[in-house]
């Protein structure tokens, strides 16, 4: 994949992911865990960390199962889906016009290997700013959309279109017993990772999960704490932890859909991209990769993972 052009995106803004009860998301999402609730439509609960102006930066969706439903990215300019419009269908990728709630105008098209993405300029920004009113902080607080995990099957293709494409830059890698490059982490704004794309032969393409930054370990612990004293022990899959690639510490939770997420903090900020030496993990150093501290990682947190929507029919794309 080789184009001169490239799609300024100036960021991860947000997804949309499925759920069969959303009252029981809410529940989960809200009222327990901190989410901020921007409104409540029809089908779709919007919510937001305590730092988002924007509308919102993960939308709740009513469906028939869990699942990916898209993710949104912001461009720097209007003139950027202009430019989008002409670049991704020279690249044999179909585009299709897109509206959500607080976004009048977006596209909306796949991936390389599926993965459905919304690309936007303008979305709503809501009045409350609730960044020191403290009083109004509950549950763990979670500040802002931290990253997302893709699982795709080829990994290359994926890598080189959010690199070449859409300008992301590589800050770390994971090369398998094979030695084949099995998992990247990319960059655009500083943080350790935006995004994470992990290869697979089969269930793919996947969407692992999506994760939000909260203030510091001890909202980490506090998530597992929550979900335990309301009884949700089962929603609780791995950690509290420290990741040795990125650093962060973290803890993974499904929801009552077996969407995965994470509530994360700790990582590091890349000052100067130019500079950066990409930090390469080996097939021996797995275990503390994933879990610093050496503890066993769960084998649904390896295997399992979420399926992702047609972007046409709404329905789930099925898997070889």
């Amino acid at each position: 994949m080789v184009s001169e052009q490239k799609i300024n995106v100036s960021r991860l803004s947000h997804l949309c992911v499925r759920v069969t009860d959303l009252g029981k998301a809410k529940y989960l999402y809200n009222e327990l865990l901190g989410f901020t609730v921007t409104e409540e439509s029809g089908n779709e609960l919007y919510i937001r960390g305590i730092e988002e102006g924007q509308h919102h930066s993960l939308v709740l969706k009513k469906a028939d199962s869990g699942g990916l439903s898209y993710v949104g990215f912001r461009v720097s300019d209007k003139s950027e889906l202009d430019k989008a419009e002409s670049i991704l269908p020279s690249l044999g990728i179909r585009v299709y016009k897109f509206k959500e709630k607080g976004v009048s105008d977006a596209i909306i098209f796949e991936s390389p290997n599926g993965i459905p993405i919304v690309l936007y300029y303008d979305m709503e920004y809501v009045d409350q700013d609730l960044r020191l009113k403290f009083y109004l902080h509950r549950g763990v607080s979670p500040i802002r959309l931290a990253h997302v995990n893709f699982v795709v099957k080829d990994l290359e293709r994926e890598y080189k279109f959010f690199k070449e494409i859409f300008n992301f830059y590589e800050t770390e890698q994971y090369f398998n017993s094979q030695g084949k490059l099995a998992m990247v982490w990319l960059s655009m704004r500083g943080a350790s990772h935006e995004i994470a794309i992990s290869s697979s032969d089969k269930r793919v393409p996947g969407f692992h999960h999506e994760s939000y930054y909260v203030r510091n370990v001890t909202d980490v612990i506090r998530a597992a704490d929550i979900l335990a004293s309301a009884q949700l022990w089962d929603l609780i899959e791995n950690g509290p932890g420290r990741h040795g690639a990125t650093q962060g510490l973290f803890l993974y939770m499904r929801d009552f859909d077996k969407n995965r997420f994470e509530v994360y903090t700790g990582d590091y900020t890349v000052l100067d991209p130019d500079k950066w030496k990409v930090i390469t993990w080996t097939a021996d150093q797995f275990r503390y990769r994933t879990n610093y501290w050496g503890r066993p990682v769960p084998d649904s947190w390896l295997n399992e993972w979420m399926p992702v929507e047609e972007i046409n029919t709404g329905k789930l794309k099925k898997w070889d």
